[in-house]
């Protein structure tokens, strides 16, 4: 692919989560409490942080982050995943709901003052910044010694279903969605790694749902073949109660600020 059709398909795939923001919010994965603590650089109990969350989305990791107890600003593009978000914040209990503003705006200018941030989250969105221009404005907005920090889901690679959902989605025919190798910048500390295990269970019709919400499977002319395929492999797959286990490794980075 020549570099005008990548940036192109790249594009494509970047803002064609908007339209399928309720399906998204409602089937993708949750992040565990667990997970989010060692990405705000594993705060005491009694830490009250203030975080930016950048390409927030609906707000999944937004929420898990105010429900721990900090204030969160969440920083989304997306008109159609703000809405998701505002909406879904109705559905938490008001003292937890009232921990959350949300800004229009992206990674590479976010809209807070310099120095005002204990930590930066990034979930399932980093792959989609200018990297270099979103390192240096996270740490134009970090306060000294804050974090900066990034995971992502991945689905098993050991289960052999699993295996024939990503030949059917042809996960790998545009660019990656991670972060390839630890990330280097020089406004930060070398990076810290973890790895955490993850489990979904889901409906057939909900996976179906769930892989309509990918973006290299939204932009595809024959995406409604596609997902008749998914749903084909989840009606074999599934187990007599109709659902499906997704057995998942979450891979995190997080930086300290100099």
């Amino acid at each position: 692919m020549d570099e005008v059709a990548s940036s192109g398909v790249f594009g494509a795939r970047r803002t064609s989560f908007g339209a399928y923001a309720a399906a998204y919010d409602a089937v993708r994965p949750d992040w565990p409490a667990g997970t989010v603590a060692w990405m705000l650089g594993s705060p005491t109990a009694a830490t009250v942080y203030r975080v930016v969350d950048l390409g927030a989305g609906t707000g999944l990791g937004t929420r898990a982050i105010a429900t721990m107890g900090h204030e969160v600003i969440a920083v989304e593009p997306s008109a159609g995943m703000r809405d998701a978000l505002t909406t879904s914040l109705g559905a938490l209990p008001e003292r937890i709901a009232a921990r959350v503003s949300i800004l229009a705006g992206g990674a590479e200018d976010i809209p807070v003052e310099s120095g005002s941030i204990d930590a930066v989250t990034a979930f399932q969105a980093w792959h989609w910044f200018d990297e270099a221009a979103a390192a240096a404005e996270c740490a134009r907005v970090l306060r000294p010694g804050g974090w900066l920090s990034m995971g992502w889901h991945h689905r098993s690679e050991d289960v052999v279903w699993l295996r024939e959902l990503a030949e059917i989605v042809q996960r790998r025919q545009n660019q990656p969605d991670d972060q390839e190798a630890p990330p280097v910048w020089p406004e930060f500390e070398p990076s810290e790694t973890e790895l955490f295990t993850h489990r979904m269970r889901q409906s057939v019709e909900n996976l179906v749902l769930h892989a309509s919400t990918w973006s290299y499977v939204a932009i595809r002319p024959e995406r409604d073949r596609i997902l008749d395929e998914v749903r084909a492999l989840g009606r074999r797959v599934a187990d007599r109660d109709g659902m499906v286990d997704i057995p998942m490794t979450t891979r995190c980075y997080r930086l300290r600020r100099r």
